[in-house]
């Protein structure tokens, strides 16, 4: 007998009779074994099949190791952790409390630990989490915003725990001895759910349905978890995914190599997305060494430097011209044929103490050392169409749409979010209107105790 040959290979392993285990390297030249242990069950209350810690031990745990990977040979020198694990595949029913309560994680979702999902999908929960009540808290967005967390990711939980269903039965199952043994397990199967269980546990397979901040066709409650976050139909808007088919809505926002147009420095575009809660409008604005796409993008930059428009609508006055928004232009003309002064302002902003923003414009050009991304072809861009993407704060894309569409961006935004308090104020100066003591915004005749909800705005 020899010792199993792929012990630093993260690999699963199904015995004709002795069960599945599954191999992970870790650090320091540890491994760990994810073993199925197909003994010890007590009645517990109510019926309900449990497991009898209390006689599973290192030793019982090898030793079902060992009959699972026979003929190969495996022990061990040191022990440096154990545990016995029962899998609890559940999900709760409400993933908060008026929107001022939230749970996360395991709290409210429990099921298989293998790909450590429990840990990833519970920063994924509270990274979908946290950029929504920090806009609240702002003033920049409405509270509607933070109904979207249960919507997303308790329809992420619940279809993470019927995929981990399906996996741990695939795990735990003999392998079919031939096509017509119907109750063992295919192994074709089985790599399938292998590789979309790497893809839940990386984020990848997120796929958020429509809603307030997902401007993409069906029915909310369809595509979530049942709980309404449409917007209302004055400010719906609909977007054209055929303009970029490699950019889905509602998905995390691909990422491939692209070029600073003023020093030629190639990026992973996700670089450009830093977490840092502003809501990034990518614009595509196609070969503008042509005079036609050249004034097509100074068009599209005097429509967003537009008083009425969402820059202008939601960024305080005096604040920095990013700290909402940022604006991000991908051309693909020639990178030597045009230089980042050919662009409106608005993609080159000038600040008093840093001077002209080098960092707004990219090229899809090959760089000089790593290779071409081809950001339009991959992402199936129209060269002459362009197209403008918005992405959410936590890099999820929220719209497609055409290149010069900025109405449609305008009435999106409209939907959710607060404009600055400046704006505000002068609102007060509106007959119809009036300030109550508390800051709000009422109707003068009181109807209904209708109210203008503008909650944090004095933190702006």
């Amino acid at each position: 007998f020899q010792y199993f040959p792929d012990i630093r290979m993260r690999c699963a392993i199904h015995s004709a009779s002795s069960g599945s285990v599954m191999v992970i390297p870790r650090e320091n030249k540890l491994v760990r074994l994810y073993i199925q242990l197909t003994t010890t069950e007590n009645a517990a209350e109510g019926g309900a099949a449990k497991a009898d810690r209390s006689k599973i031990s290192p030793e019982t745990i090898l030793a079902s190791a060992q009959k699972i990977m026979a003929p190969y040979k495996i022990t061990y020198r040191k022990l440096d952790w154990w545990t016995a694990y029962q899998i609890g595949q559940r999900v709760g029913t409400s993933f908060s409390a008026h929107e001022r309560v939230f749970l996360a994680g395991d709290a409210v979702h429990t099921h298989s630990p293998k790909a450590g999902q429990g840990m990833n999908v519970s920063m994924q929960d509270t990274f979908n989490l946290a950029w929504k009540v920090a806009s609240v808290v702002k003033g920049t967005s409405s509270r509607s915003i933070l109904k979207t967390y249960q919507s997303e990711r308790r329809r992420i939980a619940q279809d993470l725990i019927d995929f981990d269903h399906r996996f741990s039965r695939l795990f735990s199952g003999r392998p079919a001895k031939d096509v017509m043994d119907a109750e063992g397990i295919s192994m074709e199967e089985f790599k399938d759910a292998f590789v979309k269980g790497n893809m839940f546990a990386s984020g990848i397979a997120v796929d958020y349905g429509a809603s307030s901040i997902v401007a993409k066709a069906g029915d909310t409650t369809d595509q979530g978890d049942g709980t309404d976050v449409s917007a209302s139909s004055k400010f719906r808007v609909q977007s054209t995914q055929s303009l970029a088919p490699g950019i889905p809505v509602g998905k995390r926002m691909p990422s491939v190599k692209v070029l600073n147009h003023s020093d030629a420095r190639p990026w992973h575009f996700q670089e450009l997305l830093p977490s840092n809660g502003r809501w990034r409008i990518v614009f595509f604005v196609g070969d503008i060494s042509k005079a036609s796409e050249r004034q097509r993008a100074d068009n599209v930059g005097k429509a967003i430097d537009h008083e009425a428009s969402f820059l202008r609508q939601y960024t305080p006055a005096n604040a920095r011209h990013d700290l909402v928004f940022e604006i991000l232009a991908v051309h693909c003309a020639p990178r030597a044929s045009t230089t980042i002064f050919d662009f409106h302002l608005v993609f080159r902003p000038f600040d008093e103490v840093d001077g002209w923003d080098y960092g707004k414009i990219f090229v899809d050009e090959e760089s000089y050392h790593e290779g071409h991304g081809r950001m339009y072809e991959t992402f199936e861009i129209d060269k002459e169409a362009g197209c403008a993407v918005v992405i959410r704060p936590d890099q999820y894309v929220s719209y497609v749409g055409a290149v010069d569409d900025i109405k449609s961006i305008n009435k999106f935004f409209a939907g959710f979010m607060i404009p600055a308090r400046e704006k505000y104020l002068a609102m007060l100066d509106a007959p119809e209107l009036e300030a109550n003591s508390n800051g709000a915004v009422e109707l003068a005749n009181g109807d209904a105790k209708k109210t203008a909800t503008v909650a944090a705005t004095t933190a702006l």
